[in-house]
């Protein structure tokens, strides 16, 4: 096996394609830590086997295959991708969609990391969760497959960091209710149905919410009584309201994931919770 050569600066697409095609191996006389620093930026790049394999995989296996990073390096990349996942929040139809929705998923490893080895404090959750909901609420570009660019795709990343953060064991009562009302919201201001699996990872996110002990409701209870009421409100209306119906769609599938997501664990998701969703289902046209 060739030996991984690294240059003296940042590294060239050739080095990170490299560390892919050696089982993610980390190069001779290179520091883990300081290539996971410099591999956040690959989140910005258009290229998507820099951004996808590069980064995201190779990432994914020294942090969470293989326990890599100590718990300081962790924070360091956490503090490194956090700005970037608001970078520029706001625009639509440009590059910069992928800095924002890739770091958003290169943090979602990190999120699953401090499950099973917990690296971050109070403060550092709440500021992780507080950026995750802003892109939700900020974020106007909601492409999903970009052509010769590959993936854009911030609502089903943001949607896997979420999955993460609602089962930790920092997330509130409280917490548990944002993440609800921010998934809804985004469904809400979509505008379009999504086409590219998002409502999936939308509906993995809820799923964790509902999946812990200390699992509250009722969120989700205002969500279904105002879903049924904007489903009512719909078809009142005297002309057809593509906008309003996109609304409208876009929870019911997201919901409608749920609902199966949460038949298959039944054991685990309280009956009451799957009775009143599959009631709201059904009145939703």
């Amino acid at each position: 096996m060739p030996p991984l050569l690294a240059t003296l600066d940042s590294h060239d697409t050739s080095f990170w394609k490299a560390i892919t095609e050696h089982n993610f191996a980390v190069p001779p006389n290179e520091s883990v830590g300081a290539l996971a620093l410099e591999m956040a930026d690959l989140a910005a790049s258009t290229n998507p086997t820099l951004r996808d394999s590069c980064g995201y995989e190779t990432l994914a296996a020294w942090v969470f295959r293989d326990n890599l990073l100590t718990a300081a390096e962790l924070e360091a990349l956490r503090s490194k991708l956090l700005p970037s996942m608001t970078f520029r929040i706001g625009e639509s139809e440009s590059d910069t969609i992928f800095r924002r929705s890739f770091s958003a998923l290169y943090m979602s490893i990190l999120a699953a990391q401090d499950l099973r080895n917990p690296f971050l404090s109070a403060a550092t959750f709440k500021e992780t969760l507080d950026t995750a909901l802003r892109c939700y609420a900020e974020e106007k570009d909601l492409r999903g497959y970009v052509p010769a660019k590959g993936w854009a795709h911030a609502t089903a990343h943001v949607g896997d960091l979420l999955k993460f953060l609602a089962r930790n064991p920092n997330l509130s009562a409280e917490d548990q209710a944002r993440i609800v009302d921010a998934v809804a919201q985004r469904c809400r201001t979509a505008h379009f149905v999504f086409s590219w699996g998002e409502d999936a990872r939308m509906a993995a996110a809820l799923l964790s919410v509902a999946d812990r002990k200390d699992f509250n409701a009722s969120a989700f209870e205002r969500w279904f009584k105002a879903l049924i009421s904007e489903n009512k409100d719909l078809w009142k209306r005297p002309k057809f309201d593509a906008a309003a119906y996109a609304s409208v769609r876009v929870q019911a599938n997201v919901l409608a994931h749920l609902a199966a997501k949460s038949a298959m664990q039944k054991d685990r998701i309280p009956q009451r919770f799957r009775d009143a969703l599959g009631e709201a289902l059904s009145k939703v046209d």
